[in-house]
């Protein structure tokens, strides 16, 4: 493209839950270079590891997740350590629990919600941010208006419990896989995670090392193609 919408980034620089992340929303400004290949399914991120808990057992039955209540946040960095922030809409979703334990789910997150939230951007700066997220160099929310997430299963590793499925953005699915805390109370189920996706994996290109024939010599205007989600969702029957 011929001038980007975002200036070149100069910088300015889920008791229990189940927190997962899509964007694409970075939602597109994130990543570590280029992935090896056991990082090609999304990891969870570089945070503090999740305390060991006993098993929860879970009510059966499947439940619809309360998109009024759930919450994911996005965090995209550049080379230089300079990183925006935002959120993303979970617009619907539900999880089905079968011999106390989540057997599958299902959320699906509106890229039309995507915001900037940087406490030290202008107004106007994140209007600019915003529309280039949204564009076909990040996102391409007009032709891709969801991403979703698809959970296939839970194991136990290293006494704490992964989930395991898929994540699609701009209709490119990828294999995902990261720690959880769980909990449930009074019918509803609470779940947190932060983990990463690598962007360059769903054809997220722009200012990516991934794609050095189309951003040749980016130095320090070269954009990380992992970005970092925290997810919190609240289920009830």
């Amino acid at each position: 493209m011929s001038v980007p919408l975002v200036k070149p980034l100069k910088s300015t620089p889920m008791k229990n839950t189940f927190t997962w992340a899509a964007c694409a929303i970075a939602i597109a400004l994130a990543s570590c270079g280029t992935p090896t290949e056991d990082n090609a399914s999304t990891e969870a991120s570089k945070k503090e590891k999740p305390q060991e808990n006993d098993p929860v057992s879970l009510t059966g039955g499947r439940y619809t997740i309360d998109s009024a209540v759930s919450t994911v946040n996005w965090k995209g960095t550049e080379i230089t350590g300079e990183s925006h922030v935002g959120t993303v809409g979970i617009y619907k979703g539900n999880l089905e629990v079968i011999d106390e334990t989540i057997a599958k789910a299902f959320v699906s997150m509106d890229m039309n919600t995507i915001l900037v939230t940087d406490e030290d951007m202008s107004d106007r700066a994140k209007e600019r941010l915003l529309g280039h997220l949204k564009s076909e160099d990040f996102f391409g929310v007009e032709k891709f208006p969801d991403s979703q997430m698809f959970i296939e299963g839970i194991k136990e590793k290293d006494g704490v419990p992964h989930v395991f499925g898929k994540i699609i953005i701009r209709a490119i699915p990828q294999p995902i896989h990261f720690p959880v805390n769980i909990s449930e109370e009074d019918g509803t189920i609470t779940v947190d995670a932060s983990l990463t996706f690598d962007r360059s994996k769903h054809d997220v290109k722009f200012r990516s090392g991934a794609f050095p024939d189309l951003f040749p010599d980016l130095g320090d205007k070269l954009i990380n193609d992992d970005i970092e989600l925290d997810v919190h969702i609240v289920a009830t029957m």
